[in-house]
Protein backbone atom coordinates (compact mmCIF):
# COMPACT_ATOMS: atom_id res chain seq x y z
CA UNK A 1 0.00 0.00 0.00
CA UNK A 2 1.26 3.46 -0.93
CA UNK A 3 0.15 6.56 0.99
CA UNK A 4 0.82 10.15 -0.06
CA UNK A 5 1.31 12.60 2.79
CA UNK A 6 -0.90 15.67 2.86
CA UNK A 7 2.11 17.98 3.38
CA UNK A 8 5.89 17.75 3.63
CA UNK A 9 6.52 19.77 6.82
CA UNK A 10 6.68 18.15 10.25
CA UNK A 11 7.71 18.85 13.82
CA UNK A 12 10.52 16.74 15.31
CA UNK A 13 8.98 17.26 18.76
CA UNK A 14 5.59 16.03 17.56
CA UNK A 15 7.23 13.00 15.90
CA UNK A 16 8.72 12.02 19.28
CA UNK A 17 5.37 12.53 21.03
CA UNK A 18 3.58 10.41 18.41
CA UNK A 19 6.19 7.62 18.79
CA UNK A 20 5.37 7.40 22.48
CA UNK A 21 1.61 7.38 21.81
CA UNK A 22 1.84 4.75 19.09
CA UNK A 23 3.88 2.46 21.33
CA UNK A 24 0.72 2.28 23.46
CA UNK A 25 -2.13 2.52 20.93
CA UNK A 26 -0.59 0.67 17.95
CA UNK A 27 -1.62 1.10 14.34
CA UNK A 28 -3.02 4.52 13.42
CA UNK A 29 -6.32 4.93 11.60
CA UNK A 30 -5.98 7.48 8.81
CA UNK A 31 -8.73 9.02 6.68
CA UNK A 32 -7.61 8.78 3.04
CA UNK A 33 -8.93 8.71 -0.51
CA UNK A 34 -7.88 5.97 -2.92
CA UNK A 35 -6.69 7.39 -6.24
CA UNK A 36 -6.83 4.53 -8.71
CA UNK A 37 -5.01 6.48 -11.44
CA UNK A 38 -1.87 6.67 -9.24
CA UNK A 39 -2.51 3.53 -7.17
CA UNK A 40 -2.04 5.55 -3.98
CA UNK A 41 -4.06 6.67 -1.00
CA UNK A 42 -4.10 10.43 -0.46
CA UNK A 43 -3.94 10.97 3.30
CA UNK A 44 -6.34 13.63 4.55
CA UNK A 45 -4.78 13.69 8.02
CA UNK A 46 -2.09 12.10 10.14
CA UNK A 47 1.20 13.01 8.46
CA UNK A 48 3.09 12.63 11.74
CA UNK A 49 1.40 9.30 12.49
CA UNK A 50 2.18 8.05 8.98
CA UNK A 51 5.85 9.04 9.26
CA UNK A 52 6.18 7.26 12.60
CA UNK A 53 4.34 4.14 11.43
CA UNK A 54 6.60 3.97 8.38
CA UNK A 55 9.74 4.41 10.48
CA UNK A 56 8.66 1.77 13.01
CA UNK A 57 7.27 -0.68 10.44
CA UNK A 58 3.75 -0.48 11.87
CA UNK A 59 0.78 -1.12 9.60
CA UNK A 60 -1.67 1.70 8.92
CA UNK A 61 -5.44 1.26 8.91
CA UNK A 62 -7.15 3.28 6.17
CA UNK A 63 -10.60 4.76 6.81
CA UNK A 64 -11.49 5.29 3.15
CA UNK A 65 -13.26 8.52 2.24
CA UNK A 66 -14.81 9.31 -1.15
CA UNK A 67 -13.32 11.91 -3.47
CA UNK A 68 -15.52 15.01 -3.20
CA UNK A 69 -15.57 18.77 -2.73
CA UNK A 70 -16.39 18.49 0.98
CA UNK A 71 -14.14 20.47 3.29
CA UNK A 72 -11.71 18.58 5.53
CA UNK A 73 -13.50 20.11 8.52
CA UNK A 74 -16.73 18.46 7.30
CA UNK A 75 -15.16 15.05 7.96
CA UNK A 76 -13.31 16.00 11.16
CA UNK A 77 -9.85 16.48 9.64
CA UNK A 78 -9.11 20.16 10.28
CA UNK A 79 -5.38 20.36 10.99
CA UNK A 80 -3.71 21.82 14.07
CA UNK A 81 -3.11 25.13 12.27
CA UNK A 82 -6.79 25.51 11.40
CA UNK A 83 -6.19 25.27 7.66
CA UNK A 84 -9.15 23.90 5.74
CA UNK A 85 -9.14 22.57 2.19
CA UNK A 86 -11.50 20.57 0.05
CA UNK A 87 -10.86 16.85 -0.23
CA UNK A 88 -10.45 17.30 -3.98
CA UNK A 89 -7.70 19.93 -3.49
CA UNK A 90 -5.69 17.51 -1.35
CA UNK A 91 -6.22 14.61 -3.75
CA UNK A 92 -5.41 16.57 -6.89
CA UNK A 93 -1.91 17.39 -5.60
CA UNK A 94 -1.21 14.12 -3.76
CA UNK A 95 0.98 12.57 -6.46
CA UNK A 96 3.48 15.44 -5.96
CA UNK A 97 3.91 14.81 -2.24
CA UNK A 98 6.03 12.36 -0.31
CA UNK A 99 4.68 8.83 -0.82
CA UNK A 100 5.36 6.18 1.80
CA UNK A 101 5.22 2.46 1.03
CA UNK A 102 3.69 0.21 3.68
Amino acid sequence: MRVALMHDHFSAKKIEDVKQQMAVIGSPVIKAVYLECYDIYAALEGCHRLRVAHELGIDVIIDEVAYSDLMLSDIGCLDEFGEDYTISEICDDAYRNIILDF
